[in-house]
């Protein structure tokens, strides 16, 4: 008897025992779960990393870059619109130069349903030089004078329709407050749908300038943008659009492939491959309207 209760008190001792040390590691546990967790660099970078790429839904709401073209011969010469833009940006005090951005990308997206293929200035080239194109409805989108709000407006809503432009620099206004940078000018270069081509350096009337200022205007200006973006710079846009007899000549020689005027009216090989129409869009358009201006 006197046994059996000493086990008794002993097996009482040791679940008292054991019921103290298992309340003391719930404790150790649940201090433990309240703990801040320490995020390592390359864990922090993990969830930088996931929480920054595109969901599959956003991804597939992302415009398509335009088809591999297959390239059609015309029996006829080929003709078709070279847009001109200045300042993509609200209206200043009326002036004509300037598209607001909203109107750009109405009509930037009014191209893209009608089924218009955007051209670079190579394949520009290629239709004028061989009468083919790659698509049955064509459009060159360019920019003048190398303002900043083009580069900052336009590129964005061209790239995301998937859709070509080529922008013309004054190389001597680099820099100035509202003209892009040599930074702006690589920024657009390495993206694979946007050119960069000459507006000469200083934007003199060529029409009135002697042919030894004209050749420096021309050479001076695709050397610095060939040695700024390793490119062999192949268009000139005539300052005004404006030329004389000589300046054809003089630009072929300085080794461009192409000239654009800004002759009203579409585009054609008729016409020479150095003085090429442009079609001027004005702010104001509807979608009836622009699509009515270049030709459709």
């Amino acid at each position: 008897m006197k046994k059996a209760l000493q086990i008794s008190i002993l097996v009482l001792f040791l679940a008292l025992v054991g019921l103290i040390c298992f309340k003391m590691v719930s404790g150790q546990s649940a201090k433990s779960e309240n703990r801040p967790t320490k995020v390592t660099k390359s864990v922090a970078d993990k969830v930088v990393e996931e929480s920054s790429e595109p969901s599959s839904s956003s991804a597939e709401e992302a415009a398509k870059p335009e088809a591999e073209p297959e390239w059609i011969k015309s029996e006829t010469p080929i003709k078709f619109p070279i847009l001109m833009y200045h300042h993509i940006a609200d209206v200043v005090d009326g002036n004509t130069l300037f598209v607001p951005a909203d109107e750009f990308k109405m009509e930037m997206t009014a191209l893209k349903n009608a089924g218009y293929y955007t051209l670079s200035p190579e394949e520009a080239y290629r239709v004028l030089t061989t009468n083919e194109k790659p698509a049955e409805k064509i459009v060159w989108v360019t920019f003048d004078d190398g303002y900043k709000n083009a580069l900052e407006t336009a590129m964005p809503i061209l790239t995301e329709l998937g859709m070509k432009g080529s922008f013309f620099i004054i190389t001597g206004n680099l820099g100035n407050e509202d003209t892009m940078t040599d930074g702006m000018l690589s920024e657009l270069k390495a993206n694979p749908l946007m050119s960069v081509g000459s507006h000469t350096v200083r934007h003199p009337d060529l029409e009135f300038s002697s042919n030894e200022a004209a050749t420096g205007e021309l050479v001076d200006s695709k050397k610095y943008l060939d040695n700024l973006l390793h490119q062999d710079t192949s268009v000139i846009c005539y300052p005004a659009g404006r030329y004389n007899t000589e300046t054809a000549g003089l630009a072929e020689a300085a080794g461009y492939k192409l000239g654009l005027t800004t002759h009203p009216g579409l585009a054609s090989s008729v016409d020479g491959l150095f003085a090429l129409n442009r079609v001027r869009v004005s702010y104001g358009q509807t979608e009836a309207s622009f699509m009515t201006l270049i030709g459709n």
